[in-house]
C-alpha cells in the first residue's frame, strides 16, 4: 500500500523536513501575523495554480497566465478609477480574464494550434498590448474601496482567503 504512494510520501516528508528546519532557524516564520501575511500574499497564486493544474492535467501548457494576470489587474484598476462600483469591477475583471482564457482555448481547441505556441503568442500580445496601452505607466490614484480588498484590512484579507479556499475546495471536490 505504501509503495503506491511512495512519490507523494517523499514529497510530504521533504515538506515536513523543511518546516522543521524553519522552526529551528527561523521561528519567526510561525508567528501568527507572518503566517497570515504569507497566506494572503499566496492566495492569488493558489487560484492561478489551480487553473494551471487543470491545463496541465489536460496535457497542455499555458505560459500566458502571468500576462493575463497583469492585464486583469490593470483592467480592474482602470475600472475602479473610473468610478464603477466594486462588484461591477470584480465581475468585469473576471469576465475579461475568462475572455483571455477563451482566446487561448479557441486557438488551441478551435484552430488546433499547439498550446505552447498559442499561449506564447497571446502572452506577447497581452504583455505588449498592455505596455503599449499604458505606455509603461502603472495605475495610480485608485479609490479607497479598491485598495481595501486584501491590503492589510482584516475583512479584505478574510475575503481573499475565502475566495482562494472556495476555489481550492471546488478543485479538490471536482
Amino acid at each position: 500500500m505504501i509503495g503506491r504512494w511512495k512519490r507523494e510520501l517523499s514529497v510530504a516528508a521533504a515538506f515536513l523536513a523543511l518546516l522543521a528546519v524553519l522552526a529551528v532557524w527561523a521561528p519567526r516564520f510561525y508567528a501568527g501575523d507572518e503566517l497570515k501575511a504569507i497566506a494572503v500574499r499566496s492566495a492569488p497564486v493558489l487560484i492561478a495554480a489551480v487553473g494551471m493544474t487543470l491545463v496541465v492535467l489536460a496535457r497542455h501548457i499555458d505560459i500566458s497566465v502571468g500576462a493575463q494576470f497583469s492585464a486583469a489587474g490593470v483592467i480592474a484598476g482602470l475600472l475602479a478609477k473610473s468610478g464603477l462600483p466594486m462588484p461591477v469591477v470584480a465581475l468585469v475583471t473576471i469576465l475579461a480574464g475568462a475572455l483571455m482564457g477563451a482566446v487561448n482555448g479557441g486557438l488551441v481547441a478551435g484552430f488546433g494550434l499547439p498550446s505552447i505556441v498559442a499561449t506564447l503568442a497571446t502572452f506577447f500580445i497581452f504583455q505588449e498590448g498592455l505596455r503599449w496601452a499604458r505606455q509603461g505607466e502603472s495605475v495610480k490614484g485608485l479609490p479607497d474601496d479598491f485598495q481595501w480588498f486584501g491590503l492589510g484590512q482584516s475583512a479584505g484579507e478574510v475575503a481573499v482567503l475565502a475566495v482562494a479556499a472556495v476555489v481550492f475546495a471546488a478543485f479538490l471536490w471536482g
